[in-house]
């Protein structure tokens, strides 16, 4: 029983340690996904149930549309985490999170939504780049 109970163990330790290896650096977000439309649709929050697309351009600026919304915003690094916030908003408003590679052309953030490098499913093409 307490071979079974260490192997279980082991079993979940592995999965955890290979989902964290899938956590993106800042570096390959850079290298994957700025400039590529990121196509999800949130669960939660005043964007839920809304098919967006969020565009992070070279330049530090960021674009979400989709849904009759258009907000232009900007972006940058902190650490591994990937920082947005509206472009008229004070440095303490803006919202980290980390990305995962969960699949051939698919993310999660830290916020568990789920992107498609689109448009994908239906949902609308993202902002085009300025």
């Amino acid at each position: 029983m307490r071979l079974l109970g260490l192997s279980i163990m082991g079993a979940l330790f592995a999965c955890a340690s290979a989902q964290a290896a899938d956590t993106l650096s800042a570096e390959q977000f850079r290298q994957e996904l700025v400039g590529m439309p990121l196509c999800g649709t949130p669960p939660t929050g005043p964007l839920a149930g809304k098919a967006l697309c969020t565009v992070h351009h070279a330049d530090g600026s960021a674009v979400v549309a989709g849904s009759g919304i258009l907000i232009r915003g900007l972006w940058d690094v902190d650490g591994d985490r990937i920082c947005r916030r509206s472009a008229n908003d004070p440095l303490d408003r803006k919202r980290c999170v980390e990305y995962e590679k969960i699949g051939e052309g698919r993310y999660r953030n830290s916020d568990g939504v789920e992107f498609c490098l689109g448009p994908c499913n239906g949902q609308p093409a993202a902002a085009a780049k300025p």
